[in-house]
């Protein structure tokens, strides 16, 4: 699998992500990741490719409806 740690894993999206840069003022440092949300990226992604600003703040304001839009049903 080819991973490109800048594109979120949920959207597929550009997670515009700068916190490889040194002293960078990525969004990400302004920001509190849920827990309960990186508990849902695909082990193959963890630590790999970082979530985008748009997904965080969907799953805070509505976590029901992100999850059902990119959390796969798992059997």
């Amino acid at each position: 699998m080819n991973i490109n740690p800048k594109i979120c894993p949920f959207c597929k999206k550009e997670n515009k992500c700068e916190a490889h840069i040194p002293n960078n003022n990525c969004w990400c440092n302004h920001i509190k990741v849920p827990v309960d949300l990186r508990e849902y990226i695909p082990d193959e992604l963890k630590m790999k490719a970082c979530i985008c600003q748009d997904c965080v703040e969907l799953f805070k304001k509505d976590k029901k409806s992100f999850i059902e839009k990119y959390v796969p049903i798992k059997i």
